[in-house]
Formats: C-alpha cells, sequence, structure tokens
C-alpha cells in the first residue's frame, strides 16, 4: 500500500503538468494525441501504436483516482445518507466517480460511431487516447464541481432546513415504499382492502417551503451558480474538442454538423436507456424489502 501511494505522489506532478495543459490546450493535446496514433507508413523509429493507448490509460487511471481523492476529501454533504456510515460513504463517492467515468466512455463511444456513420476513419488507438486525456480531466472537474455545492452548507440555516429535508423526503419514502408493496402482483394496483398511505399535506406543505427556503439562501444561490458556470464552462470546452476532432478528422462541416447531430441523438437515446435501469435497479431494491405474504 506505501509502495502504491509512494507511486502515485511521484506521478502527480507529472499529471499536473498534463492535466492544465490539456485545460489551457485542448486543440494541440488533441492534434497530439491523433498524431502519435498515426505514424507515418514505414517510418523508421515511428511511435509504437500501442503508446496513445496506454498512456491514455495511466492518465486517465490516475484522472481516476484524484477524483475519487477529490470526492472523498469534500464530499457533497446534500447527498449523503442520513444512516450511512462513514465507510459505506466512502465507497459510495468513489462509486460516483467510477459510474462518471463508464458514462463519459459509453457517451464517447455513441458520438464516435456516429461520426464513423459519417466518414469518420481515424484510428481508434488516437480516439481512446484523446477520450482517456479528456475524460479523465473531466472526471476531476466534475469531482471538484460537486465539492462546490458545499459553500452553500456553510450557512447554518441552510445546513439545518437541508437536514431536516431530508427528514421529510425519507419518511415520506417510507410511504412510498408501503404503497408500493402494497400494490398486486396482477393489476399493479394496490388490492382492495389494503393499507394504503396517505401523503400528510402539512408534511408536504412543510417539505415545499423548506426547499424554497433553502434554495433561496445567499450561499446556495453562490454554490448553485458556481456549480452551473462549471459544468457549463465544462459542456463548452468538450464541445470544443468535439468539433476540432471533426475536423481534424477531415469531416466537412455539414457532415461534421450531421455526426454531431447523430450523437446528440443517440445520447438522449443512452440517457433514457440509463434512467430505465437505474428506476429498474430502485424498483428491484424496493421490492426486496417487501414483507413475504
Amino acid at each position: 500500500m506505501s509502495k502504491s501511494l509512494d507511486e502515485l505522489l511521484t506521478k502527480l506532478p507529472e499529471w499536473l503538468g498534463e492535466f492544465t495543459r490539456t485545460l489551457a490546450h485542448p486543440s494541440r493535446v488533441l492534434a497530439e494525441q491523433l498524431s502519435t496514433a498515426a505514424p507515418a507508413s514505414g517510418e523508421a523509429g515511428g511511435p509504437a501504436p500501442g503508446k496513445p493507448v496506454q498512456d491514455g490509460a495511466a492518465f486517465l487511471i490516475l484522472s481516476f483516482a484524484v477524483a475519487a481523492g477529490v470526492a472523498i476529501a469534500f464530499p457533497v454533504a446534500s447527498m449523503d445518507s442520513l444512516d450511512a456510515t462513514p465507510s459505506d460513504g466512502v465507497l459510495a463517492r468513489s462509486a460516483v466517480v467510477l459510474r462518471h467515468l463508464f458514462v463519459f466512455l459509453a457517451a464517447a463511444a455513441i458520438v464516435h460511431g456516429a461520426s464513423r456513420l459519417l466518414g469518420n476513419r481515424q484510428a481508434f488507438a488516437g480516439f481512446f487516447g484523446a477520450v482517456a486525456r479528456f475524460g479523465g480531466a473531466t472526471l476531476v472537474l466534475l469531482a471538484l464541481a460537486g465539492a462546490l455545492t458545499n459553500i452553500g452548507m456553510a450557512d447554518p440555516v441552510a445546513a439545518r432546513n437541508w437536514q431536516e429535508l431530508r427528514q421529510i423526503t425519507q419518511q415520506m419514502g417510507e410511504g412510498a415504499r408501503t404503497l408500493a408493496c402494497a400494490a398486486d402482483a396482477k393489476t399493479g394496483v394496490p388490492a382492495p382492502g389494503a393499507a394504503v398511505p396517505s401523503l400528510d399535506p402539512a408534511q408536504l406543505a412543510r417539505g415545499q417551503a423548506l426547499y424554497l427556503d433553502t434554495a433561496a439562501r445567499p450561499l446556495m444561490l453562490v454554490a448553485s451558480g458556481l456549480e452551473f458556470l462549471c459544468l457549463l464552462a465544462l459542456t463548452v470546452w468538450l464541445g470544443w474538442v468535439w468539433w476540432r476532432y471533426l475536423r481534424v478528422s477531415q469531416l466537412t462541416p455539414a457532415r461534421a454538423l450531421a455526426a454531431s447531430a447523430l450523437g446528440v441523438t443517440g445520447l438522449g437515446a443512452g440517457y433514457l436507456v440509463l434512467v430505465l435501469i437505474d428506476s429498474g435497479q430502485r424498483v428491484s431494491s424496493l421490492m426486496q424489502t417487501c414483507p413475504q405474504p
């Protein structure tokens, strides 16, 4: 463990230099990744085709470690479970970063497939190297953007309101679980005579008032604004990188726009599939807690 940590720390300065260069000069980094992956035919001493893949994987792994460290060191206080133990919290934060990683890789595969349909002939090695470089930077930026939301919890009133709001939400969730467990296996609606919990209007009104009051607190507005600006800048940055990749890949502006539109459509479909998967997991987990007849 100590040896692995020492090796990680020795690579951090080099990683930080590559990270800042990726943010400041995305076009140059992208051109380097693509040119390194496709050496001239017959060129003596040309770089090995697998080098971009190896370098990209190393950068991505170290970026994941840094992003997980940021998520653990600066957890999003509003996302912690009320009954979670400290170890569960660490695992959950690392799992969120891992989820971001796989979602980004899946999104990159979708948009690259769309560009291939429109005439992109770039080698996979260069594409993977670019994805690993920009994906690693994205993981760290997402973790930093999430950490900024803790600024809002510096307001004691907002922190207290948010804690109470989470308790109300948990209580209402228990009612929803009871309602789901009472559903008939054939019709999907509660069976006649089943004990169906009803929402407490006063509790619902209290929760709405707490949320509106908390969201309007000055520090919460600052935190939300900073997170929004970071995510907006990240979206613009990735959009610029994607457009440069299409142009470097010799696609005309019309084909680049068509590839982007096709990629956005694929991302929308992928997001819908992801939502359905998450819903299925939640319902399955909920049903496992229902009492057996």
